[in-house]
């Protein structure tokens, strides 16, 4: 009987849809011998609660159960829509194998107090799922090897300890979203045995893998039957597990239609998750799929500070916002796994402007992202295929900085992600960074010299004389005093390399 009732529901999907004029007149061929798949075809150790019916003939940008999203259609959940949380969120990536000597989900557990004193309030976990064996990199391989998206690495601990933590952080008022590898799985992955046809096969027909990544095999999302069961997957961890969105590895390699159609069938359950993506913004991923894209242009406009660049390449990345649509934001970060493991530490890439550079990411529009031990400063390149604990020490160095600059991203509303609004500051030095941002009553105000060397006697043309002063660092030492300041006499200071000021004013 569910067969049948399912077959029906996707039968009145597509005729609602044709009937608000959509463009479906033109089939995709590639899906067009795809086979009916229902529950009752599946293994029953496979999350199963939602079923997925495929069509016979599979027409571009329908939405038959989800395999493809037409996002003009008539449909609230097709309605693109930004989560109210995400607009004071501050991300924290968690890298468990390497944050304890346990390296376990319970381990990691016992920091939730930290983070949360911190102002963190959501956990990005790195791939949480088995690790293949065949071609695996090092001891212990890459996360991003994915053996199963149904299960747990029991390096990490089990089910239940996953579970826990999720419950505790959930309690502890954290959300929590999982790193999502869809692009590839690793080489033990079932799917490679039951549907060599899921994957890319170059011409002597043996599956391929991209780049230099010979520890992963590339899925290939012209079959449709993989599509919908990768989107089974999501929505498992989603619907069964209570997780709060996904990182998602590797966006740009997978279509866009394909985000489109997993998130439609994910807000059809849980319309508040998180989604962001591992690219650059574009048009394709933000209409509808995504909230938030990595903000390289930003990251690297930062790694060239230390070059002694005027600031109009820093005026032209915060002011674009061409490829964000309404509601979505770019995600600003100074550091994360792949930046840490491959192109060095914080202090290789930064130097001394790593300090400004990091409160910039979270006063320039959009969110900003703390990677593990950025807090403590950690001068490290973590291992990515080894067990390589990171050394705590009792008193991380940017904690305090951590924590203000959290608070003011959670109190003042000028700074709320979606919030895309920036007026430059006109300053007599074209060294000098300044803008205000401002949402109803609340404005914040940066200046900072992003230059190697003190400048003095700067002209800064505010527009008000008087401002608290939030947070000032020399260069050297971090002060959060809040107190009332004379802006006027920043143009008789002596301004110290990457020195920089945060005001607020209502």
């Amino acid at each position: 009987m569910k067969k049948y009732l399912a077959l029906i529901l996707a039968l009145i999907m597509v005729l609602s849809l044709a009937a608000c004029g959509g463009d479906k007149g033109k089939a995709d061929d590639s899906a067009n011998t795809k086979t009916t798949a229902t529950v009752e075809d599946t293994p029953k150790n496979e999350y199963t609660h939602n079923e997925y019916v495929l069509s016979d003939s599979v027409e571009k940008e329908s939405i038959v159960d989800g395999v493809m999203t037409d996002i003009s259609a008539a449909n609230p959940v097709l309605e693109k829509t930004t989560a109210s949380w995400l607009d004071t969120c501050v991300l924290y990536e968690v890298n468990i194998r390497q944050y304890t000597e346990e390296g376990t989900f319970k381990a990691f557990e016992k920091h939730l107090p930290r983070l949360k004193a911190m102002g963190v309030n959501t956990l990005w976990l790195m791939p949480i799922h088995p690790i293949s064996e065949t071609e695996r990199k090092g001891t212990l391989g890459s996360y991003y090897a994915v053996d199963d998206y149904l299960a747990i690495n029991p390096e990490f601990g089990t089910m239940e300890d996953f579970e826990h933590l999720v419950d505790t952080a959930h309690d502890m008022g954290f959300k929590v979203i999982l790193d999502w590898v869809a692009n590839h799985t690793g080489w033990d992955h079932q799917w490679i045995t039951d549907h060599d046809d899921w994957y890319e096969h170059d011409v002597d027909g043996n599956i391929t893998y991209p780049y230099d990544w010979n520890d992963i095999a590339e899925l290939n999302f012209d079959n449709f039957e993989m599509r919908a069961e990768m989107i089974k997957c999501m929505q498992f961890w989603v619907q069964e597990k209570g997780i709060d969105g996904f990182r998602c590895d590797h966006a740009g390699g997978v279509p866009a239609t394909f985000w489109n159609a997993a998130v439609y069938k994910l807000k059809s359950i849980n319309s508040e998750i998180m989604m962001l993506a591992e690219n650059s913004a574009s048009e394709a991923l933000t209409a509808y799929a995504f909230d938030s894209c990595y903000n390289d242009n930003l990251y690297n406009q930062s790694l060239m500070v230390r070059a002694g660049l005027e600031t109009d390449g820093f005026k032209r990345v915060l002011a674009d916002d061409a490829f964000y649509i309404e509601g979505s934001f770019p995600m600003n970060y100074t550091d994360n796994h792949d930046k840490n493991s491959y192109e060095g530490t914080i202090y290789d890439r930064f130097d001394n402007a790593y300090v400004t550079m990091f409160a910039l990411s979270y006063v320039a529009p959009g969110m900003p992202l703390i990677y593990t031990a950025n807090e403590q400063g950690y001068d490290h390149e973590i291992e990515f295929f080894e067990k390589d604990t990171i050394l705590w020490d009792e008193e991380p160095v940017y904690e305090e900085l951590i924590t203000e600059l959290s608070a003011l991203k959670a109190e003042n509303k000028a700074l709320s992600s979606t919030n895309r609004d920036i007026e430059f500051i006109e300053t007599s030095d074209a060294k000098f960074l300044a803008f205000s941002r401002t949402m109803g009553e609340d404005k914040v105000y940066f200046v900072g010299n992003f230059y190697y060397e003190p400048i003095s006697d700067v002209t800064i043309n505010f527009d008000r004389d008087n401002a608290q002063c939030v947070m000032h660092y020399d260069g050297t030492d971090f002060d959060s005093e809040d107190k009332e300041f004379n802006l006027s006499e920043l143009s008789s200071k002596e301004f110290q390399p990457y020195e920089f000021y945060i005001f607020t004013s209502k």
